[in-house]
């Protein structure tokens, strides 16, 4: 006993410290996880930041180069054919030589006066046109007083001489006076408008107005050349994964109506977003106390149901003042899961997942590894104690064998009744060698499903009885009585009557070794009224009123090899495969054997088996 203490002590040891062990990792691959998640979050928000903000500089880089054509005359029309020659420059070398949809010359002295002239690339020069229903609404615009247009926001819009310009594009991209300085945007068309010298029209072929009221130069941009090719191409450029776009990405113009340039999934930016991950204003209207920075980013209280940032980046001003409604915003949010944050949440409840499974995994495997082992050693145990009991019971047939031999050889024997008696005595131990070498073959057999049966019709009553006959030199030897109580017209059960024989013999056997002293042995035969499974069971009982079955043996009686401590202290001979091979046959045929006891009082084995019928 003490060996097998100390082996579930060290068990018992092993599992409080895997369980200590899993539990140390549990928490801090939690607290690494939400480490993570929040380095994870961080770090896609500012990627998210770097992404919008590269997305602007090129649509802004994609604008300004625009701005240069409208510059071409140095902020006069004396030289048309300058504007014709860098337009044509900019078509050879623009990714989007389509997006301009016209070049006009625009002059408005007043809401009933206007005047439009186009510029004609094969005519080298402008050509007066009608002036666009598009652009109706620019009269009253352009005739507003440049002050007005000034306090609006930005400088007043004037012909800036080549000294006043900014070193370069490349320099500073949003510097006054750069790439985009004197331009300015009307997003309701879409394009971009320049002030040029009005004295300097004439030569241009442009009469002259008798008004101080400005002519513009307008580059009117193709919607549609945005919003198929531009849009979709920054889109890609700057929010674009593994697997594709990340981000639902869409700009909007207005709130109501609003106009949707351009979204990646339809429906996007249709009606108002609650949860993005970034909104850029396009327009800029940086605050006072920002309006020396290019961007600025603006963070909501975290009570704020709106998206944690806000990008906005000051632009070249626009041509007239419009509410902030009215700006182009850029809108994104994460593809996956929703918005990022979202996204980051299902990332990490994924790592938490994988992670505890993983954890999962270790402790189911160091369960098994202990349950195997404990079950490798008390299977080692058992086959010890088998073979012991096995050599026990081939130690004393062939002892008596052995002995016999002797007499007989040496002349002790003497006479003919002497020898009946004693080649009786030898057939008896024979018998058993012949018993218990079957019996480890069966159990063999069984072990690597090579027993075969003969499936067959088998009369209960008869099957009882073969069992009987068998077993009667042993019950007559042991010195029991036997009570027979088989119920009449038993239906058959189908199986292999020798098997099913030898299932009963093996728990006869069984009863004979464990009854006690009253010695007596009950065997009984029922079909059951109740329905298992749409089928009637016969059910075989063999009972003894000996000593019982201990409740700690109980769930290990069917085992290979098992034997009770009573068994060993009582030095009951047997080899522990008698039940087991009596289970095994049973289940072979379809059926169960079931065990009822009480210590001190006996046991009752039960075979059923289903009837035909």
């Amino acid at each position: 006993m003490k060996p097998r203490l100390r082996e579930r002590a060290w068990a018992t040891i092993l599992v409080i410290a895997t369980a200590a062990v899993v539990s140390v990792l549990a928490v801090l691959q939690y607290r690494w996880s939400n480490q993570v998640s929040e380095a994870t979050a961080v770090r896609l928000a500012d990627s998210l930041q770097m992404s919008l903000i590269n997305w602007h500089l090129n649509f802004y880089r994609d604008l300004s180069e625009l701005c240069f054509i409208e510059r071409a005359g140095n902020g006069s029309l004396d030289r048309p054919e300058s504007y014709v020659r860098r337009f044509r420059e900019w078509q050879s070398t623009a990714a989007y030589p389509d997006l301009v949809a016209g070049i006009y010359v625009l002059r408005a002295p007043d809401e009933s006066a206007r005047e439009a002239f186009a510029l004609r690339p094969q005519a080298a020069g402008f050509e007066p046109v009608g002036w666009p229903t598009s652009f109706d609404w620019l009269a009253g615009a352009l005739t507003a007083d440049r002050a007005a247009q000034a306090d609006a926001g930005g400088p007043a819009l004037r012909p800036v001489a080549k000294a006043e310009r900014a070193p370069g594009f490349a320099e500073s991209l949003y510097a006054p006076g750069a790439g985009l300085a004197d331009c300015r945007f009307e997003p309701e068309i879409p394009a971009l408008l320049h002030p040029v010298a009005g004295a300097a029209a004439s030569r241009a072929g442009i009469p002259t107005l008798q008004s101080d009221r400005p002519t513009w130069l307008l580059i009117e941009l193709d919607t549609a050349i945005l919003g198929s090719r531009v849009l979709p191409d920054l889109a890609r450029r700057y929010f674009t994964g593994a697997d594709g776009l990340d981000y639902q990405v869409a700009l909007v113009a207005g709130v109501a109506p609003r106009r949707v340039l351009y979204t990646s999934d339809p429906g996007f930016g249709d009606a108002d977003v609650t949860d993005p991950d970034g909104v850029m204003n396009l327009f800029g209207r940086p605050l006072d106390k920002v309006r020396t920075s290019p961007t600025y980013v603006f963070h909501k209280p975290s009570g704020d149901p709106g998206p944690a940032t806000s990008l906005g980046m000051s632009w070249f001003p626009l041509l007239r003042e419009t509410p902030p409604a009215a700006d182009w915003q850029l809108i994104v949010r994460h593809r996956r899961g929703g918005s990022l944050g979202a996204f980051v949440g299902d990332m990490h409840r994924r790592d938490l997942a994988i992670s505890f499974g993983a954890l999962l995994l270790l402790v189911i495997a160091m369960t098994m590894w202990i349950v195997v082992g404990n079950r490798a050693q008390r299977l080692a145990r058992l086959q010890m104690d088998f073979v012991t009991a096995v050599s026990h019971e081939l130690r004393t047939p062939l002892s008596v064998i052995s002995s016999a031999a002797d007499n007989i050889t040496h002349g002790v024997v003497q006479g003919e009744q002497q020898m009946t008696k004693y080649g009786s005595v030898i057939g008896v131990q024979a018998k058993r060698l012949s018993t218990l070498v079957e019996e480890i073959l069966q159990f063999a057999s069984i072990r690597e499903a090579r027993q075969r049966y003969q499936l067959l019709s088998v009369n209960v009553s008869e099957l009882v009885d073969s069992a009987l006959a068998a077993s009667a030199e042993l019950i007559q030897s042991s010195g029991f009585t036997v009570e027979r109580d088989i119920a009449p017209d038993l239906p058959p059960v189908t199986g292999d009557p020798a098997a099913l024989a030898q299932c009963l013999q093996n728990l006869i056997t069984n009863a004979l070794k464990y009854g006690g002293g009253q010695r007596w042995l009950g065997i009984r035969a029922r079909v059951t009224d109740a329905v298992a499974g749409g089928v009637r069971e016969a059910q075989i009982s063999v009972s003894d009123r000996g000593m019982g079955i201990d409740a700690a043996d109980l769930p290990h009686i069917f085992d290979p090899f098992f034997r009770s401590h009573a068994a060993a202290l009582g030095q009951i001979h047997g080899t522990g495969l008698g039940l087991s091979l009596a289970r095994s046959i049973a289940e072979a045929m379809n059926g169960r054997v079931t065990v009822t006891t009480a210590l001190g009082r006996g046991s009752t084995f039960t075979v059923h088996l289903p009837c035909q019928g």
